[in-house]
């Protein structure tokens, strides 16, 4: 679950981030539209290091104790 769930938001972030890319040719950094997709790309893109910190711990908790019981 927690993979798609990584999958999910990675994919999240490559839609807005090619989306803002595109539009950034048309409107202004400073437009008003272009900072709340800015803004709703960083809210992605921390999620998705957050989950994928938490993943990466609880799997290193479970080869450090499959580790040590031998």
């Amino acid at each position: 679950m927690n993979n798609f769930k990584l999958f999910q938001l990675k994919y999240r972030i490559f839609l807005r981030k090619s989306i803002l890319n595109k539009l950034l040719s048309f409107f202004s950094p400073s437009n008003k539209f272009m900072i709340i997709l800015s803004q709703n790309l960083d809210k992605h893109i921390v999620a998705y290091y957050k989950n994928k910190e938490i993943h990466e711990v609880h799997n290193s908790k479970q080869l450090y104790s499959v580790s040590k019981s031998f």
